[in-house]
C-alpha cells in the first residue's frame, strides 16, 4: 500500500475515527483504524464493536493499493500536529507504515486486516431521508439530558421517535427531560417507519452530534430493531441500539393551566452562576421566590454562605416558592437561542416546562427539589 495525500484531507478523518476507536484496549486491534487504499481513494474504519465509522477520503495519488491497520490516537495526534497542507507519503513495507514528509519520517507498527471486526447488519431496515441540519439540531437540542451510568440503561440513551410524519428525539435522566421535534416530508418511507421508537447509545449520540454536516443536504436513515445506519456523502455511520422500554415522556410533560414567567436568558444565566458559587456543592439547589413581576433567587451552603438576588421579571401568576438544580437549568439556558426564555410553572410541588417563546417545537421538563 502506498498513497501521498495532504493533512488537510485526512486529518479530519483520522480524528473522527481516533474518537470512536475502543480506547481501553482489551482487544488491541480495536484501538486501531483501518485504513484502505483504492481507485484513488482513502476508506478509514473505527469501531468499538457497537459503533462504527467509514468515511471515503479521495487523495493526491494511490501508487500502490492496499490495506492495514495502525493505531488511531498515534496516527490522528502525528498528523494533526504537522503543518497545514504538508504534503504526506504512506508507505506499507514489511508490517511498518512508514509516513513521511518534506522533513519528517515516522515509523508505525501495524496489525493485519484479518482480525478487524466490522459490524454487519443482516437484518430487515426501513429507510428515511432527513436533512443533515435537522437531525443535528435534535441531537444537540436534547443530547445533555441524557443519563450517564445510571442502571436504568435504557436512559443512557436517547430516543429516536417517528410518529404523525415527525421526528421526535427526548432524551432524560429521571431528573430532567429534554424534547425536540421535526416535521418530516410526506412520502411513502415516511408511512412506513410511522411509530417506531428506537433508543440510541449515549456515545453514539454524541459522536453523531459532532460529525454530522451544518447542511441541509439529505442524509439516509436506515433502522432495524437492533441496530440504525447512518449515511452522508463519504461517511457511514451504524450503532447498535439499546434493548429497553423508554419511559412515557408525554406523562412527564405537565399539563393544565401554567403560571409562566418571562426573562432576559442572559440576565438569569449569570445571576445564577452567581448563586452556584455559594449553592451546597452537593445539590447545588437554588430557590425561586416568585411575586407579581419579581424573582428573589437564594442559595446557601452548609458554610452558613448565602447568595440573594432579585430580578425584574414578567410574572402575573400565583406567589410561591420553588426549589430547583442550578446545574440542569444553567444546561437549559445554554441551549436556548431566544434573548428571553419562558419559564411555566405549574405549582410548587411540580415540574416547570422551559421553552423559547413561541417555539413549540423544543421544550425542557425540570423537577423541582426540597431545600
Amino acid at each position: 500500500m502506498k498513497f501521498i495525500t495532504e493533512k488537510n484531507e485526512i486529518v479530519d478523518s483520522l480524528q473522527m475515527g481516533a474518537s470512536i476507536a475502543e480506547r481501553r484496549q482489551t482487544i488491541p486491534i480495536l484501538a486501531n483504524l483501518k485504513i484502505v487504499a483504492m481507485d484513488g481513494k482513502i476508506e478509514i474504519t473505527a469501531t468499538d464493536l457497537e459503533i462504527q465509522l467509514k468515511t471515503v477520503t479521495v487523495v493526491k495519488e494511490v501508487i500502490e493499493e492496499g490495506e492495514t491497520t495502525v493505531s488511531a490516537r498515534k496516527m490522528s495526534e502525528l498528523c494533526r500536529s504537522l503543518p497545514d497542507k504538508e504534503s504526506l507519503e504512506f508507505n506499507l513495507n514489511n508490517g511498518k507504515l512508514t509516513v513521511s514528509s518534506k522533513n519528517f519520517h515516522a515509523d508505525f507498527a501495524t496489525l493485519s486486516t484479518l482480525d478487524f471486526p466490522e459490524l454487519e447488519s443482516k437484518e430487515e431496515t426501513d429507510s428515511l431521508s432527513i436533512e443533515s441540519k435537522t437531525l443535528k439540531r435534535l441531537l444537540n437540542k436534547t443530547a445533555f439530558c441524557m443519563a450517564s451510568q445510571d442502571v436504568r440503561y435504557y436512559l443512557n440513551g436517547l430516543l429516536v421517535e417517528y410518529k404523525e410524519g415527525s421526528i421526535n428525539t427526548v432524551a432524560t435522566d429521571g431528573h430532567r427531560l429534554a424534547f425536540a421535534t421535526s416535521q418530516l416530508k410526506e412520502t411513502t418511507e415516511t408511512a412506513e417507519v410511522e411509530g417506531k421508537r428506537q433508543i440510541i447509545p449515549r456515545k453514539a449520540v454524541l459522536e453523531l452530534a459532532k460529525i454530522l454536516r451544518e447542511e441541509n443536504d439529505n442524509i439516509n436513515l436506515s433502522f432495524g430493531n437492533s441496530s440504525l445506519r447512518i449515511e452522508d456523502i463519504n461517511l457511514d455511520f451504524s450503532t447498535k441500539l439499546i434493548d429497553g422500554k423508554f419511559p412515557d415522556y408525554e406523562k412527564v410533560l405537565p399539563s393544565g393551566e401554567p403560571d409562566a414567567l418571562e426573562i432576559s436568558k442572559e440576565n438569569l444565566q449569570s445571576a445564577l452562576t452567581r448563586a452556584s458559587i455559594l449553592s451546597n456543592e452537593k445539590y447545588r439547589g437554588v430557590r425561586f421566590e416568585l411575586s407579581n413581576n419579581k424573582l428573589k433567587l437564594t442559595a446557601n451552603n452548609p458554610e452558613k454562605e448565602s447568595a440573594e438576588e432579585l430580578l425584574e421579571v414578567n410574572y402575573e401568576g400565583s406567589p410561591m416558592e420553588i426549589g430547583f438544580n442550578i446545574g440542569y437549568l444553567l444546561d437549559v439556558l445554554a441551549t436556548i437561542e431566544s434573548e428571553t426564555v419562558e419559564i411555566n410553572f405549574y405549582g410548587e410541588e411540580s415540574s416547570c416546562l422551559i421553552r423559547e417563546p413561541g417555539n413549540k417545537l423544543e421544550a425542557y421538563v425540570i423537577m423541582p427539589m426540597r431545600l
